[in-house]
């Protein structure tokens, strides 16, 4: 479960702005934790608070750490230089768990509470550290962020240096001060549109106009009598009058003589009916 730097703190921000209500969380312990059954990287903040009793449930070490940074989200920590003392302490673990976007608050409180009284540990063990909020500028989020880094890397020299101590951090955001901000249509050019309102309603007023003069015209002007289809179907009629002309010609040039429809009388027709 070994996780490097780049991981923990680079790798887990790939989808940074996916939300922007969410907050990334990152778990490190000296101690060999067990891997968690959840390896999704956005999760809620219930899911994410099950899955951390989980991990610490064995009680793995002597001294915890909970770390609390509002308006934390994962384009702050989208590189290692953001904050150089965390970076450098999540490199000395033995194990780490990262979640890249956390959707609600995690509450470090309730968790340093669990732990607490399922380890029947002293309050000395326990630190839960808020730190400043981060503004929402990007200049002076990175300032805010490296001065909280310091704040947080006294803490963990202090952990370093202690022989024989075991220590687990969890460092998550906070509760959010500022509202994230969202999308503002602009329109730059706000005369476009009723330039082509415009311009359809010239159009259209022309093709009015254009209507009225031609009630003005003569018949054979205003009106097309002889169209394509008018044409087709002329020369249709054409072809189809010839064929009953020829049809009718026929049967009239048929002559029959007047005696072909009378009875025969002759020797040859008495011979007939013996």
């Amino acid at each position: 479960m070994r996780l490097s730097v780049a991981a923990a703190v680079a790798g887990l921000c790939a989808s940074s702005h996916a939300f922007s209500d969410s907050s990334p969380f990152i778990l490190y312990s000296t101690a060999k934790l067990s891997k968690p059954t959840n390896q999704g990287q956005l999760q809620s903040s219930a899911q994410v608070f099950e899955t951390t009793k989980q991990l610490l449930s064995s009680c793995p070490t002597n001294r915890y750490l909970f770390i609390s940074q509002p308006n934390l989200n994962a384009a702050h920590l989208s590189s290692v230089a953001a904050v150089p003392k965390l970076a450098e302490s999540i490199n000395d673990a033995t194990s780490s768990y990262s979640i890249a976007e956390v959707a609600g608050e995690f509450d470090v409180r309730s968790i340093a509470t669990y732990v607490r009284e399922t380890c029947e540990l002293p309050q000395s063990s326990i630190n839960v550290v808020e730190l400043l909020p981060l503004p929402s500028s990007a200049a002076g989020s990175e300032t805010a962020l490296k001065e909280n880094d310091d704040e947080v890397g006294m803490i963990l020299e202090q952990y370093a240096t202690s022989t024989g101590e075991s220590y687990t951090v969890v460092y998550t955001g906070g509760a959010r001060t500022e509202k994230p901000q969202t999308y503002t249509a602009e329109f730059t050019d706000s005369g476009a549109g009723h330039t082509e309102l415009k311009r359809q309603l010239h159009d259209v007023r022309g093709i009015r106009r254009q209507e009225k003069n031609n009630t003005k015209l003569p018949l054979f002007e205003k009106y097309q009598y002889f169209t394509p289809g008018i044409f087709m179907g002329l020369i249709a009629l054409v072809v189809l009058m010839s064929i009953l002309y020829g049809g009718i010609s026929a049967l009239a040039s048929l002559q029959v003589s007047y005696g072909a429809f009378d009875k025969e009388m002759g020797p040859a027709a008495q011979k007939k009916q013996q």
